[in-house]
């Protein structure tokens, strides 16, 4: 077996200090050392282990894509040695892992408890302190998937002048559970409820010039939607001359419709909305007999895109655009039939703001 070869080509080096040490290193997505560990003392039991010499240092990752690596470092009361391992799967070569260090540990124990065979020790390597010799001789006939693996382990790379350095040796899977459960249908993403508060520039010309833009809005979103209902206002802007000019401000409430990409903790709204409101002049300037104050509606169409990153817990971080097209423009012309400001055509804005999750 792989496994008894891999524990059995130590050579002589220093002796370790006592008891089973571990140094695992892996990529994320692979089994820590914890569970490395775990699966270790799951064949051989904590006493075997804390009477072991025994130091295990491994090391995974992934040799191409869909190929992963293992170089598996084993130093013992007798000796070291070093073999190489790959199987298509990182958890496969978790396995082999922990069955050669439980072998190199206490093989009866780690073979009778994880597949019915029990294989002979390796010789170059002594089992941990306190492991029994009698495992030497102990060889059930069982056949089952595990013990496929253990022979697949066991057949090492084949003799020969070409023969490779590296041993590819195959993992076979683990069997299933007799009684498997189906897994639970996942649950439906429920409909949350959120509040943005945001603020930006508005380059649409709704004003005589870019502006400054604060935004409120209440949002009800599922999986794959969202929707909102909020409010805009621009502060107010100086527009025309010093003659004849004025001082001009807007607000609108708006309403937003939008699919939902999501990836992680972050989502992509793509949204069309519909803004209507009024903007607010007065008047002001050298050339002005009397100054008053007018209001004129606004109404326009929306369409942009927006970014919102919620790492953890309710609060996330919002980054939207959107480009807007006027279908109603606010207009302003002084008493004597001069035009001091109209809302251009198209515009946009950008905000960038804060999102709470209520519930």
């Amino acid at each position: 077996m792989l496994a008894v070869l891999m524990a059995a080509t130590i050579v002589a080096a220093a002796e370790p200090p006592p008891g089973l040490a571990l140094d695992w290193t892996a990529p994320p997505g692979c089994p820590d050392e914890a569970e490395v560990y775990a699966r270790v003392i799951r064949r051989t039991g904590q006493e075997a282990a804390d009477r072991a010499s025994l130091t295990a240092r491994a090391t995974v990752r992934e040799a191409a894509p869909g190929r992963w690596a293992l170089t598996l470092e084993l130093t013992g009361a007798t000796g070291g040695g070093r073999r190489e391992l790959s199987a298509p799967r990182c958890d496969e070569l978790v396995e082999a892992a922990a069955l050669v260090v439980a072998i190199a540990v206490d093989p009866r124990a780690a073979l009778a408890g994880g597949a019915g065979v029990v294989p002979a020790p390796p010789p170059d390597v002594a089992p941990g302190a306190g492991a029994g010799e009698q495992g030497a001789n102990d060889m059930s006939q069982g056949a089952g998937p595990s013990e496929q693996m253990v022979k697949d382990m066991s057949e090492g790379p084949r003799a020969g002048p070409d023969a490779p350095d590296e041993m590819e040796a195959p993992v076979a899977d683990p069997p299933p559970p007799p009684a498997a459960r189906p897994a639970p249908a996942e649950k439906p993403r429920r409909v949350q409820l959120g509040l943005r508060a945001a603020a930006g520039v508005s380059f649409a010309r709704l004003l005589p010039r870019p502006s400054a833009a604060v935004s409120l809005a209440l949002s009800l979103s599922g999986k794959r939607w969202r929707a909102e209902l909020g409010g805009l206002y621009a502060p107010p802007v100086t527009g025309g001359t010093a003659a004849i000019g004025g001082l001009f401000q807007a607000g609108a409430v708006e309403l937003r419709g939008c699919p939902v990409l999501r990836r992680g903790a972050v989502e992509v709204p793509l949204c069309v909305g519909l803004q209507f409101g009024a903007m607010e002049g007065r008047g002001r300037g050298t050339d002005l007999v009397t100054t008053t104050t007018a209001r004129s509606p606004w109404l326009a169409a929306t369409v942009g895109a927006a970014v919102a990153w919620r790492p953890r817990g309710r609060v996330g971080l919002w980054l939207g655009a959107d480009a807007i097209a006027a279908l109603l423009r606010p207009s302003f012309v002084t008493a004597g039939g001069v035009k001091v400001h109209e809302a251009a055509r198209f515009g946009g804005q950008v905000l960038v703001g804060v999102e709470v999750q209520l519930r």
